[in-house]
């Protein structure tokens, strides 16, 4: 089989890095070309970045999908369940489930339903993108200067949670946490996450993140 396109569409630019530095490299062993791109929030001012409703994203992917109407042409998410919008499909059945992984799995089949498209296999992050950055803290260690006292309590807090167990709460997201302990991280995602998420390495996240691990499985086996 020849090369395959997999569009990757993503909530922000942290997301675009690491998709870049990370995802790129490893699934061109399976012969896909990765195009990352920021979901496009504004089509008259240019604007990419966030998922401000439902209706956004369902219009750039629309679009997206028209363009490339190749065979070779696969399409994918990579959304934070945290701030989801509640109009998204399927958020009152997913509200009903058990636990986040089961609400996020009826979220992605939901997504998949709404556009019908054989070549779209979506994924929503539990619960951010940051939660990667738990499988190893020390990362964001060695990037952030004067960190080691908000890095260990951060450590403390969270000893008792599988990354992706980290909720979805106004105070303790993900991102939430980390800015709590380590200010600084709120101006340098971009600079300081993707960077740090990808040098922890895909081996370790697929490890301590089943639900990504069995998106990138999905992935590879696209080819």
């Amino acid at each position: 089989m020849g090369w395959l396109r997999l569009y990757i569409t993503v909530e922000g630019q942290a997301e675009k890095a690491f998709a870049d530095e990370a995802l790129t490299p490893h699934l061109a062993n399976y012969n896909i070309e990765v195009k990352p791109r920021v979901v496009v929030t504004n089509r008259k001012l240019g604007k990419r970045g966030g998922i401000l409703d439902f209706a956004r994203i369902q219009g750039d992917l629309t679009r997206l999908m028209r363009q490339d109407k190749h065979p070779e042409a696969r399409f994918t998410t990579m959304l934070d369940l945290y701030a989801l919008p509640s109009a998204f499909p399927g958020w009152e059945e997913a509200r009903r489930q058990p636990n986040a992984m089961a609400l996020v799995a009826t979220l992605e089949q939901a997504l998949h339903s709404e556009f019908g498209d054989p070549r779209f296999q979506p994924y929503i992050q539990l619960h951010e993108f940051e939660a990667l950055l738990y499988c190893d803290l020390n990362q964001l260690r060695s990037r952030l200067s004067n960190s080691d006292h908000g890095i260990n309590a951060l450590q403390r807090e969270v000893a008792h949670l599988q990354p992706e167990e980290i909720n979805e709460g106004p105070q303790t997201a993900p991102s939430k946490r980390i800015i709590n302990h380590l200010p600084i991280y709120e101006r340098s995602k971009v600079r300081v996450g993707a960077p740090a998420a990808a040098a922890i390495g895909l081996p370790a996240l697929r490890a301590k993140c089943p639900h990504f691990h069995d998106w990138l499985s999905r992935l590879e086996q696209l080819s």
